[in-house]
């Protein structure tokens, strides 16, 4: 009984994170005058707008590369544009849809398949880039902690020893990711799957693109705070944080759950500019690239099987 029980609350409990976090919104801008919020959108200006869609489409450009290296280090050979497109929609779907492991697996799985990649290489795939992601986390997040001042702690009541060890270790962390790749044998077998262990100027790759795509996306949320913005290092730490609790909700999106920590991380910017920059981030970070790739899906698939773009046709093609 306890194994249906414990399925019924991961069932429930994004729905209950959902409820709080809207809760929690509601009480935080409900007194937001609507015209205040449609001011400051107006005052992004054609330019600060224009630069946060193009900023956004970059991240998702750089998860797409990133996947490349990924398919050549499991092996896997697709052309490039072809690859490109395919890791851009999976991206695309599954930052918006959630569950990005799962739906950005099941995409993968389907569109590469003429190609004879088997469900291994996807879930090596799909697995570089979740690893690749909790890498920039480490690294960003313990650079942070390291590098707080003691000011910062007092206002998270948190004693400056315990975060600079929580920050340390996370630094640790990422030494011990690097060593174990280092010394790992060439080839690694875990039940039927076997794999390259990824030396350690792999993991300095990995450990780039996490942190790039972390930083970029907080570029965008700052861009659309304008002048109201705090100091790029605190909204980063906020940002980070941010991310992770609407990953770890399950919430689509982590819509609500990013807003709600972003507000409770930064107390000292007006609401106003918040609300305004969260619906711009929703609109630029993931409607856009989802609009985009669905419209990039349903041309492929007019044009003939999703997994080819006609002369991109797999190794079995005549």
């Amino acid at each position: 009984m306890a194994r249906p029980s414990l399925k019924a609350l991961f069932r429930v409990l994004p729905l209950l994170l959902l409820a709080v976090a809207a809760w929690v919104l509601w009480r935080e801008l409900h007194g937001i005058n609507p015209n205040a919020v449609r001011h400051a959108i107006v005052l992004w200006g054609p330019g600060r707008a224009l630069a946060a869609v193009i900023l956004s489409l970059f991240v998702y450009l750089l998860l797409a590369v990133n996947e490349q290296i990924a398919l050549r280090w499991a092996g896997v050979k697709v052309p490039l544009l072809t690859g490109l497109r395919n890791a851009f929609v999976a991206f695309a779907l599954a930052n918006t849809l959630g569950f990005g492991f799962l739906v950005g697996g099941a995409l993968r799985a389907n569109s590469y398949r003429s190609w004879g990649v088997g469900l291994g290489k996807v879930a090596q795939v799909t697995a570089y880039g979740t690893i690749t992601f909790a890498l920039g986390v480490l690294a960003l997040a313990g650079g942070l902690l390291l590098h707080a001042s003691d000011m910062v702690y007092q206002q998270l009541h948190l004693e400056p020893f315990i975060g600079r060890l929580v920050g340390g270790l996370m630094w640790v962390g990422l030494a011990l990711y690097a060593t174990a790749g280092a010394l790992a044998p060439s080839r690694l077998r875990i039940f039927k799957f076997e794999f390259k262990p990824p030396r350690p100027g792999l993991t300095l790759v990995q450990i780039l693109f996490g942190a790039a795509d972390l930083v970029l996306g907080a570029v965008v949320f700052w861009l659309l705070l304008g002048r109201n913005a705090p100091h790029f290092s605190d909204l980063l730490s906020a940002y980070v944080t941010s991310i992770m609790a609407g990953l770890l909700s399950g919430v689509p999106g982590g819509a609500g759950v990013f807003e709600t920590v972003m507000l409770q991380l930064l107390p000292g910017v007006d609401r106003t500019n918040l609300a305004a920059a969260f619906l711009g981030f929703r609109l630029f970070y993931y409607l856009t690239p989802l609009a985009l790739g669905l419209l990039v899906l349903v041309s492929a698939r007019h044009r003939g099987p999703w997994t080819a773009d006609g002369d991109d046709a797999g190794p079995g093609a005549p």
